[in-house]
């Protein structure tokens, strides 16, 4: 009772967008599979990075602390997909009847959710900075779906969250 009582829940929409974005790689991995695209795309990566940059500036936040975020998002979510391509690629798995479109389906959500993200980013910011606060942090962001994917995916998520914002 006193862990849901004393829960810091002003950084659940941040725990939440973090575990929305990560919990897509799988679909994103399928969508990819079924087409043989490469995992890492950086000239892609670098326009998320930028645009959440920029994005991120009308939220008032530092456009260093943004790229890091983004930039550990997109290393975890590659990750995932890593790991669900070795594992398709050892079971010789054919194509996915059920696999989203990249462009059309699944960019969009990446869209939506990198603004909530932002949005979460800023409505913490304080508690992300203040050192004081570290472990409500910590307890608040400990529980991602995710992890369930790959714990170590969702550790690359979150680590710049629980550097202090910086």
């Amino acid at each position: 009772m006193d862990r849901w009582l004393y829960f810091p829940w002003g950084l659940e929409s941040l725990r939440r967008a973090v575990d929305e974005r990560l919990l897509l790689a799988e679909a994103v991995a399928r969508a990819k599979w079924n087409v043989q695209a490469p995992i890492e795309d950086l000239a892609r990566e670098e326009q998320v990075i930028q645009a959440a940059v920029k994005q991120g500036a009308e939220f008032n936040l530092a456009s260093n602390f943004v790229e890091s975020v983004f930039r550990a998002q997109i290393q975890a979510s590659k990750t995932v997909q890593r790991d669900l391509f070795a594992k398709w690629t050892a079971q010789h798995a054919g194509k996915f009847a059920d696999a989203p479109d990249l462009a059309k389906t699944i960019r969009p959500e990446l869209d939506r959710i990198t603004t909530q993200l932002l949005r979460s980013l800023a409505a913490n910011q304080a508690v992300l900075v203040d050192p004081a606060r570290k472990n409500e942090v910590l307890q608040a962001l400990d529980i991602l779906d995710a992890a369930e994917l790959s714990k170590t995916a969702a550790e690359q998520a979150l680590a710049p969250l629980l550097q202090g914002g910086r």
